[in-house]
Order: C-alpha cells, then structure tokens, then sequence
C-alpha cells in the first residue's frame, strides 16, 4: 500500500506539498492558486501522493517503480515527481537504464498509451490529454544538464528560473530540460 509518512524527523512531504500547489482551489482567497485546481466545484484535478522515499534517505528504486505501476493501475494520468539522482550521477539513456531498469521499465509502464485508453475505457471516462505524461524535476545541482530520469526522452523535465528571469542558481538547466517554471 502506498502511505505517507509524516512522523519521520525532518520529513518535509515536499512533492505532496508541491502536488497540492498544483490542485490548489483558484478564487477563494485561501493560499495560492493552482494550475489544475479549478473553482472548488469538483472541477480540479484529483489528487494521489505516492511517497517514495523519507527524510535521510535516497529514493528508493524499488518504491519508485511500485508507485509508477501502483499510480497507472489506479487510473493516474499525470506523473508529477520532484525526484531524481543527485550530482548528474549519470550522463546517458542507456547509463540510467543500466543502473535503474526496474525503475525505467515502470515508467515505461506508466507512460504505456495502449494500457492507459485501456484504464480509461474501464474507468468509463475520456481523458482531456491524449495519453499519460510524466514529468520531473531537472535537479537541485546547478547542472548544465538535466538529472535522471527527467532526462530520459520520454519525460517532460522543468527547471527552475529565479525572480531575475534566469535559471535558479541551484536548478539543473541545459540538455534534457524540456521547460522552465518559476523556482525559489
């Protein structure tokens, strides 16, 4: 099962906390508002915190790849995932693969458009896009260059850009960043 953890010493939820600006209610005068939360009249996005790794600890490749199935086979169309590996530990597809292939075979998994119009179809909806996406953070390692798997050809990988306009002084940018969003 997939719980979150929130006990752990300094545990920070951080991609939960990221997913909730995302689905924040817009026109309520309450926080922020999000890009896919609609007006509160059951209009957002719905939302599903898988956690993969706790505080102190690297992601887990096992958990991520048991999220990537648990997420596709519960009707997850979106991927948002504020992970990846540190340092640009890895500079290739096939490096990655080599190192992470349980990992690289369930987001393949997920992103599979034959297996999602067949949850769609079971589920007895019609999705607004036109197949799963997934998407990542670049990296927290002032790379000139995204990490993995937000490299890999099949993800959508942002960076951060600071208030000035430019990339964050601590985001990853350059090859394998597909778009940028406003960082910290």
């Amino acid at each position: 099962t997939c719980k979150i953890i929130y006990n752990v010493p300094n545990e920070s939820g951080h991609g939960t906390h990221v997913a909730g600006i995302v689905g924040a209610v817009n026109g309520n005068n309450e926080g922020v508002c999000g890009v896919a939360g609609g007006s509160g009249n059951n209009d957002g996005v719905r939302l599903m915190s898988c956690q993969i790794f706790t505080a102190g600890m690297s992601s887990n490749v096992n958990s991520a790849a048991i999220a990537f199935v648990y997420a596709a086979d519960n009707g997850a169309q979106i991927a948002q995932c504020s992970f990846g590996y540190q340092n640009g530990t890895y500079s290739s597809d096939m490096e990655y693969f080599q190192n992470y292939s349980l990992e690289y075979f369930a987001i393949q998994y997920f992103l599979d458009k034959e297996r999602f119009q067949e949850v769609e179809k079971k589920m007895n909806r019609k999705s607004s896009i036109d197949g799963p996406l997934a998407i990542f953070a670049s990296g927290n390692d002032g790379l000139d260059r995204s990490s993995y798997p937000g490299a890999l050809m099949e993800c959508i990988c942002v960076t951060g850009i600071g208030p000035d306009g430019y990339p964050a002084y601590y985001t990853n940018f350059g090859p394998g960043c597909n778009i940028a969003a406003p960082g910290g």
